[in-house]
This record gives C-alpha cells, structure tokens and sequence, in this order.
C-alpha cells in the first residue's frame, strides 16, 4: 500500500521536502525494505539522507541495512530507479552536510537538539 501511494502522490515529509524510496535488504532478514525518506539532492547523482528517526537515540533499521549492504536502489516518485552506494560524509564534508541541512530541512536539523547520540547523515551517490 506505502509503495503504490507514494508513487501515485510523490510524497513529501511534513516540513515540504521531497521524499524518495530507498529499498534496502534486511541485516538480519535478508528480506527486501522499503523506506520513504525526505532528502535534499546533490546534483542528479547524490542525494543527502538522515538518520534521524525523529530524535530518538537509537537509528532507523534503514541505516543498519545499509551499513550492512551499501549498495542498494533508490526510486523517486514519479517512477526514476537510481542504483547507489551508500557512504557516510566525515570531518568538513559532514559540517557542510550539517550546514546545509538547517538552511533547507530545519525538520531534520532540529532532532540534533532532541538526543544526545549523533545523527548519521548518508549520502547516496549513484553507482
């Protein structure tokens, strides 16, 4: 049902940013995943997620199946796939990342305030 109602609307998060599909295999399962993430684009092949689940201390299990498996499928909601590799920006890459997170997501940038274990930021480059 999430899958044929995020392709029908192209859903976004509460804040306004655009979502996309990331469809990930389980670490422990093995099964296929589906997760509906907002991101913010970097150029057309990379895109900025986080892992935030809303402040909470412990990571989404999208961001462990993707430590698990890096290389994973991505789909945008008017139906484009993206196969991408999944890495985690450091040091003056992650600080800009941050940086630019409060300008354009300020929903995500806010649960930094909310928990006091770091929130992975992902980058999704294409394969």
């Amino acid at each position: 049902m999430m899958v044929r109602q995020f392709r029908q609307e192209r859903a976004r998060t509460r804040g306004g940013i655009d979502t996309l599909m990331l469809e990930t295999v389980g670490s422990k399962s093995g099964q296929r995943r589906h997760s509906f993430l907002g991101y913010l684009a970097e150029g057309d092949d990379a895109w900025l997620v986080i892992a935030a689940l809303a402040g909470r201390r412990r990571h989404p299990a999208w961001f462990y199946n993707l430590t698990a498996r890096p290389d994973v499928t991505i789909q945008s909601g008017d139906g484009r796939r993206a196969d991408v590799h999944a890495e985690t920006p450091e040091g003056d890459d992650l600080a800009a990342a941050w940086e630019r997170i409060g300008r354009e997501a300020p929903e995500f940038f806010k649960y930094r305030t909310q928990t006091d274990s770091e929130i992975p930021v992902v980058r999704l480059r294409r394969r």
